[in-house]
């Protein structure tokens, strides 16, 4: 028998399955994320804004940085037919929906699980745990040290932030270990 209770609880559920909500892909103002995703939620939409930390270097050495996991993009929860598209081209910080052949195309929702699954306790994507961006073969210039401005080939992994690398010292290959901080991609 139904009761009170028991429609409160299906009533969430059954509104999820019946809802023909997507995900679509907003393009912002330049550094203006955060702006947009207070005024969409503001406007009540559902909004994913993932961000990620990661280590930079800087004058004053590597620090742990917070940026946009896809600058001046971010996700938002629409359903085609209920809300309203237009509106979101005035919404402040945002520029348009991502659109191909002048309509907005959803983005699979099996992409954004993806993405809020590697979401980490603190909301945030921690990059130097997704693997490790230098790899065996990879060209690389050295940053700072006594070798810096020299190119070097990635030979082996050496733990989680050191390397081995083939540098070309007074023409001959040199085997170093170094910090992966202290290497750039080219």
């Amino acid at each position: 028998m139904l009761t009170i209770d028991t429609i409160l609880d299906i009533e969430p559920v059954a509104r999820a399955m019946n809802s023909m909500a997507q995900w679509y892909v907003m393009y912002t103002k330049p550094r203006q994320e955060a702006l947009a995703v207070e005024n969409l939620e503001r406007q009540h939409y559902r909004v994913f804004y993932p961000q990620a930390s990661l280590r930079k270097r800087r004058s004053s050495g590597v620090v742990e940085v917070v940026e946009s996991l896809f600058p001046r993009y971010l996700f938002v929860r629409l359903e085609s037919g209920v809300d309203d598209f237009s509106k979101l081209r005035s919404t402040k910080g945002c520029i348009d929906l991502v659109k191909f052949g002048g309509k907005a195309a959803p983005v699979p929702d099996a992409l954004v699980d993806w993405i809020q699954r590697q979401l980490a306790e603190d909301g945030l994507i921690h990059l130097e745990n997704m693997g490790n961006p230098h790899e065996v073969g990879s060209r690389v210039r050295v940053a700072e040290g006594p070798f810096e401005g020299l190119m070097a080939t990635i030979a082996q992994h050496k733990g989680a932030d050191r390397v081995l690398v083939l540098l070309n010292v007074l023409g001959a290959e040199r085997r170093v270990v170094l910090s992966t901080t202290h290497l750039e991609s080219t």
